[in-house]
């Protein structure tokens, strides 16, 4: 693969009724991220069965880039400061994309 790029996609399980303060810290961390160099996109969802699920999804040029995203103040601060201690836990995969495959 010569052109990749790096796709991750993270779960979010908030403890009971701190879905909207998670909420509110995605939208802000998004922001910030959005206008990392290295990021390609970031988006989030929220669960309809479930109020307190999150998934995130993030596109990096590199992985590489996903190390200078999780050194950034914004990342640090919102993600590490604020949500981090509302999950009850999170699962995040890592996967080398091919950007030339017409697939996506």
């Amino acid at each position: 693969m010569g052109n990749t790029h790096l796709q991750v996609i993270a779960w979010y399980f908030v403890r009971e009724s701190m879905g909207d303060k998670v909420d509110e810290a995605l939208r802000a961390l998004a922001d910030a991220t959005r206008r990392e160099p290295e990021n390609l996109s970031y988006e989030f969802f929220r669960s309809t069965e479930d109020r307190d699920r999150f998934v995130i999804l993030e596109t990096y040029c590199s992985t590489d880039g996903l190390e200078r995203h999780r050194q950034t103040d914004h990342f640090q601060r919102i993600g590490v400061g604020v949500i981090t201690p509302l999950l009850l836990r999170k699962e995040v995969k890592s996967f080398l994309v091919d950007a030339d495959d017409p697939r996506g």
